[in-house]
């Protein structure tokens, strides 16, 4: 069972990577086959998704196996090897944040992805 701590990094980050993907929670739950409800549940931290369902985010959103559910203990911590941390991951990580800091930095973060992939993608 998920402490509350670890269904708050999962609902925020869970927001993050759905805005982030530009999909309506309608959207992401119909391309994952559950209910809006669902969706708003788990963004609100009423309920946890399935490992299933978490499987089925994180392909859904294009993150790296493991990325949602090791933070709702799915995996033990070791279990998804990788070569660095990433930025979202770190952010979620540093106790010296708020939710607001955590994402104003993801934004932030994102949005100059978005820009060197489309430098790079005209070059």
């Amino acid at each position: 069972m998920a402490t509350e701590a670890q269904k708050a990094a999962f609902r925020r980050r869970l927001r993050q990577e759905r805005e982030a993907a530009e999909q309506t929670q309608m959207g992401l739950s119909l391309k994952i086959g559950v209910s809006r409800s669902a969706v708003w549940q788990w963004e609100e931290g009423k309920s946890v998704p399935t490992e299933a369902n978490v499987a089925a985010l994180e392909k859904e959103l294009r993150l790296q196996p493991g990325a949602l559910s090791i933070l709702l203990g799915y995996l033990p911590a070791g279990a998804v090897e990788r070569e660095m941390v990433s930025v979202i991951e770190a952010l979620e990580a540093d106790p010296k944040l708020g939710e607001r800091e955590r994402e104003l930095l993801a934004a932030m973060y994102r949005q100059l992805v978005k820009q060197r992939e489309a430098s790079g993608e005209s070059t």
